[in-house]
């Protein structure tokens, strides 16, 4: 008797080479454009925070130019004030206690003619009650005075520098622009011929799956068995005869059974299982569409559902899947079986169709269509609807925004804001070490995961920002430290040879969490900093710099995404994210009914050296390049009217635009900090 046949053994063979081979120089290309534009970005923040010290440097010594101005006129007007009073002691024939060098002291800034006193019986009064006191004053006010010419003197120096420093980083920033730029038109070129040979290969791969399930139907039909009812099967212990349990992993499998023909045991499926494996391959290549339920295009659910009809019917929601068919432990997957990704901390986001070799069909919205494509490490439960409901209640995870970001692998745009993050290592303390993203076999992924940083054991590791800590000593890692900061955002920090916070326990941005090592699989002392959005790890580098990052719709860089990955509306050349695209394509469908006039676009899509070339002109009004909506071709500028608050053109896009799923952002309104009534934004599509 011999095993079961290769595809449904464990563990799982890896895709076809040359799938893997193009991933990683995908991931390699986006990579270096990720870690360019967080140079430029780091850049950038350098110089506007020191733009901003040089202002706040530049006012402080104007304030303290002014304040010692004031200082020196009045401790001139004192001075007068004491000498007039010398004068008049000296006329009167007055003694004075003041002291010969204090009296000539007293008498610089009264003019040689001196006006006649009037009434010389007030001044003698006057003059013998009043110099000592009036020589503390002028004194007092002189010293004033000096102290606050020095406190200017000061501050107009380090303002000076701090000018200085703002024009030298200025300059920098400008090389880096026009360097990234430059280096960002080279690789949109590199980009597309590595999409389109990825997308060629995902074909094969789709075809390579759908002959090895051909494989195992002629299998079945060589054994003479005839797929039984999922009822007939659902109990391991019951089985009709001639069918025996299918044991994997030492266990039975509810829901299939096996036969032995001759030597070889061949897995036996419901014909239901069969038919909805079938349904799902007869899917793939099917566009992909926000919320859309076939038959043209399918969206996150609308696969599954479309699958398993009409067996049975899936709810509208995958938190909803999840509760009412009985889950099965991910070591017993089968083919069929409904796989449901998320997370505890953010809900359920993404949902497929299993198959064997650690893979599924599902509707991927960075691949733009329904394909065949690996199990993710998010993976949440599997879920068998020949089984029925589940023997307990099972409650799904709440569902939150962030979950409809992530949905069908796609991964959204995080915003945290620049002052909330912290380098991992303080500046001095370390070396950049192996990019994330760059592929060999010392990585069980085939690629790097996160980005080194080579330094001294003993380093202090500080957290990124705010979270809280889980501890795990994984082979790999040796002692990592985890950080959950909630929305689906994890930080990991491995290799640490000590850890000095406790598991559970909150952080802060910059505190302290361990300090480096060279625990587990390692060639030397360094931290190993990873940043993961839904389970997925991105690049690190762009998050460093800005706090704000992603591995954009797609898996491509903002601004560096092929042409032939976005879609016309129509206008001018103008292009957008697909699903935006038709989107906004019935968004100007009903705009031209209700006006009659085509819907005015100044902008959609920007290209990296677009948004460069903007941001060298308009500092204060463009986003920082690499973080712009039209990078990730989902914004939009328009004109017509709609580019003037409180128009009709506007007051109807304002009622009327949500409804297609376009937004104008609340930094965008009327008396916020960037008033801009022509921008408007794709937003979340509907709920699947």
């Amino acid at each position: 008797m011999t095993a079961l046949p290769a595809y449904a053994n464990d563990p799982t063979p890896p895709p076809p080479a040359s799938v893997t081979q193009v991933s990683h120089s995908l991931e390699q290309l986006r990579a270096e454009a990720a870690a360019l534009q967080a140079e430029f970005a780091k850049a950038t923040i350098a110089y506007t925070n020191a733009l901003k010290a040089s202002q706040a440097a530049e006012a402080a010594a104007k304030r303290a130019e002014a304040a010692a101005a004031v200082a020196k006129a009045k401790a001139v007007q004192e001075r007068h004030r004491l000498g007039l009073l010398t004068v008049q002691a000296y006329q009167l024939g007055l003694p004075t206690t003041i002291g010969t060098e204090s009296m000539l002291w007293s008498l610089a800034p009264i003019a040689e003619n001196l006006q006649e006193i009037a009434d010389r019986q007030a001044a003698i009064i006057q003059a013998g009650s009043a110099q000592v006191s009036q020589y503390q004053t002028a004194v007092a006010a002189a010293a004033v005075a000096d102290k606050a010419s020095r406190d200017a003197a000061t501050k107009r120096a380090v303002a000076d520098q701090a000018a200085a420093k703002a024009r030298q980083l200025s300059q920098a920033v400008a090389k880096k622009a026009a360097d990234g730029a430059a280096a960002m038109e080279d690789q949109v070129a590199e980009l597309a011929n590595a999409s389109e040979l990825a997308d060629q290969l995902q074909d094969t791969r789709n075809q390579q799956a759908l002959s090895r399930w051909k494989t195992y139907l002629t299998e079945l039909t060589v054994a003479k068995v005839k797929a039984p009812a999922a009822s007939a099967i659902s109990n391991p212990a019951k089985l009709p005869a001639g069918l025996r349990p299918l044991i994997k992993s030492g266990k039975a499998v509810p829901g299939a059974a096996a036969v032995v023909d001759d030597t070889r045991v061949v897995r036996v499926l419901p014909a239901e299982t069969i038919r909805a494996v079938n349904r799902a391959f007869s899917l793939v290549g099917k566009p992909y569409g926000a919320g859309a339920t076939g038959p043209k295009r399918y969206g996150c659910l609308a696969t599954a559902r479309a699958a398993w009809t009409p067996y049975t019917t899936l709810p509208d929601l995958v938190g909803k899947v999840y509760a009412d068919y009985q889950a099965v432990p991910v070591g017993l997957i089968q083919p069929g079986d409904v796989l449901v990704m998320g997370s505890k901390s953010i809900g359920l986001f993404h949902i497929g169709i299993a198959l064997d070799t650690g893979e599924m069909i599902a509707a991927d919205e960075t691949k733009g269509s329904v394909v065949v494509t690996s199990v993710p490490d998010n993976l949440y439960a599997a879920l068998r609807p020949t089984l029925g409901k589940p023997h307990r209640p099972q409650n799904a995870p709440v569902a939150t925004s962030k979950a409809q970001a992530l949905r069908c692998g796609a991964t959204p745009t995080y915003d945290g804001g620049s002052d909330s993050w912290t380098w991992p290592l303080a500046d001095g303390t370390y070396e950049i070490g192996t990019p994330f993203g760059q592929s060999g076999d010392l990585w069980s992924s085939g690629f790097h995961t996160g980005q080194d940083f080579p330094a001294a054991i003993g380093t202090p590791v500080r957290a990124a920002t705010a979270g809280t800590v889980s501890i795990e000593h994984p082979a790999w890692a040796g002692n990592l430290v985890r950080i959950d900061h909630g929305d689906g955002l994890e930080t990991l920090y491995a290799h640490l040879n000590e850890i000095d916070v406790s598991d559970g326990a909150s952080v802060s941005a910059g505190q302290r969490i361990g300090t480096v090592g060279d625990k587990g699989n390692t060639t030397g002392p360094h931290l190993h900093f990873e940043v993961r959005l839904g389970g997925d790890p991105v690049n690190p580098m762009p998050f460093l710099a800005t706090g704000t990052a992603s591995t954009g719709w797609g898996g491509y860089s903002n601004g560096v995404i092929p042409a032939r990955k976005l879609c016309a509306v129509g206008t001018s050349g103008h292009k957008l994210r697909c699903d935006a695209a038709a989107a906004y394509l019935q968004l100007a469908s009903a705009y031209r009914a209700h006006f009659g006039k085509r819907l005015c676009i100044t902008d959609s899509y920007r290209s990296y050296s677009a948004q460069v070339d903007l941001y060298a002109r308009k500092p204060s009004l463009a986003a920082l390049p690499g973080t712009s909506n039209h990078g990730w071709g989902v914004a939009v500028d328009l004109c017509g009217g709609i580019e003037h608050y409180g128009t009709v053109q506007y007051k109807w896009m304002k009622t009327h635009a949500a409804a297609f799923g376009w937004v104008h952002p609340a930094w965008a309104d009327q008396g916020r900090s960037r008033e801009e009534p022509w921008h408007w934004e794709f937003g979340k599509p509907p709920t699947a």
